[in-house]
């Protein structure tokens, strides 16, 4: 359900419908009771109670009041806190005795409504009546992950210090996967204050979340992980150096290399980091690698300008080897081979790690296979590679969408339209998720 009013609940003035004790449901009725709520008319949501509750108390009277809903299944709870009532919401949980943990049609609570509308005052008003902060939602996201997804430092610290597990993991790793992720230092820096664990690695990638904040170029990430302890050279294929090495980061390369990096951990295909450097033309960072990497062997000349032109002189046969195996990736999909293309972009991506593209088109192998998790798999690394690219959104919605998790499709899908506004296939691929949230929740 979306996180903003729909059309009906424009605020505006107006009373309550009438409403007829003679039939089973007053849908007309409850839509202007689930009105007040979220506009804040505390008066009228007290008449209404009265209406709906018909001299009914306690868990009666709770219960009559926990089964007005709106047409996603959405209770008076969840609307109070989408409208940012505090005193709608406190009425509710106090005089009404409305469960707090109120669970909508795809898990959110209360709780995770207002953080979803960073309102900090209801998030620490639900935290003080003992909303639970582990709770999942449909996608597996506590509280905690969902706040560090919308940037909220204040509400991050508020339920840390309210008991919620900072390690607590899902699809996308933990909160501190994520803050690194969106480059945000200032909940990075909050989380590690809390001991969240800096070695998980994400699932797939094998990334941990120095290799994260690599990926996406944030140096104040970086660094804060690196003075919190994190392993420089990492536990994933690829070391943040070599990251660092493909994406051409220069600060953060000088960064890893004065925090004790080894240069000589080499790429799945064997390659040390300066050799990378110099295949990308950036002699800066082949002059920062020179003096911590070991003589390469078959490197005669061992100097900046040598390495350089030995990778120039290899380059012509590798570049001749990944045209090829694109033809072939691409003649293997067209004949619809999905498997064999699959591993010709995995040949592919040997010859070029750093491409985003080929990690894009296998992603699409994986789904006409069926295969949804794979599919997200690449989609997320290729996001991570290519941060700012609306085809990896969509690879992600299209993922998203085979594994039924439409509500977190549509956030993809909006993600790429932020990028490039008007593009068909974000927007058909929006449509068709907000279609099937609909469904799913009618």
């Amino acid at each position: 359900p979306p996180l903003f009013p729909p059309a009906a609940f424009d605020r505006g003035g107006g009373g309550l419908p009438s409403w007829d004790p003679s039939r089973t449901s007053n849908p007309s009725f409850d839509q202007g009771f689930l009105k007040a709520a979220f506009d804040g008319e505390l008066h009228l949501v007290k008449k209404a109670a009265r209406v709906v509750g018909r001299g009914a108390e306690g868990s009666r009277l709770a219960e009559k009041m926990g089964a007005v809903r709106d047409g996603y299944g959405m209770g008076l709870l969840h609307t109070a806190a989408l409208g940012g009532s505090l005193s709608v919401c406190r009425y509710l949980v106090e005089d009404i005795r409305l469960d707090v943990d109120d669970v909508g049609p795809m898990g959110e609570t209360p709780l995770t409504v207002a953080i979803g509308r960073q309102n900090v005052d209801l998030v620490r008003y639900f935290l003080d009546q003992g909303a639970a902060t582990m709770k999942l939602n449909d996608s597996g996201s506590t509280p905690l992950h969902l706040a560090a997804a919308a940037g909220s430092c204040e509400i991050v610290e508020l339920l840390l210090s309210s008991g919620a597990y900072v390690d607590a993991l899902h699809l996308g790793g933990t909160a501190l996967h994520s803050a690194a992720r969106d480059g945000r230092d200032d909940i990075v820096k909050v989380l590690l204050d809390h001991h969240a664990d800096h070695k998980i690695a994400l699932g797939g990638t094998g990334y941990t979340a120095l290799a994260i904040a690599t990926v996406v170029h944030s140096l104040k990430c970086v660094k804060l992980l690196l003075e919190a302890g994190a392993d420089v050279d990492g536990n994933c294929k690829e070391t943040p150096l070599i990251i660092a090495a493909i994406s051409g980061s220069t600060e953060i390369l000088k960064c890893l290399v004065l925090a004790g990096a080894d240069a000589n951990v080499p790429d799945s295909l064997g390659r040390a980091p300066i050799e990378i450097a110099a295949r990308s033309g950036r002699r800066e960072d082949v002059e920062i690698l020179f003096p911590v990497t070991s003589r390469i062997p078959n490197v005669r000349d061992w100097s900046v300008d040598g390495i350089i032109r030995h990778v120039k002189s290899v380059r012509p046969v590798k570049k001749a080897m990944l045209t090829s195996a694109k033809s072939k990736a691409h003649e293997a999909f067209k004949n619809g081979n999905y498997y064999l293309a699959a591993r010709i972009y995995k040949e592919a991506m040997a010859l070029d790690p750093g491409n985003a593209t080929l990690l894009s088109n296998r992603s699409l192998c994986w789904l006409r296979l069926g295969d949804a998790k794979n599919a997200l798999n690449d989609a997320q690394a290729c996001s991570m590679m290519r941060p700012g690219w609306p085809k990896a959104s969509y690879r992600q919605g299209t993922a998203l969408m085979l594994l039924k998790d439409y509500e977190k499709a549509c956030d993809a899908f909006l993600d790429g339209l932020k990028l490039e506004l008007g593009n068909v296939e974000l927007e058909d691929g929006l449509r068709q998720a907000l279609e099937s949230l609909k469904i799913y929740c009618s």
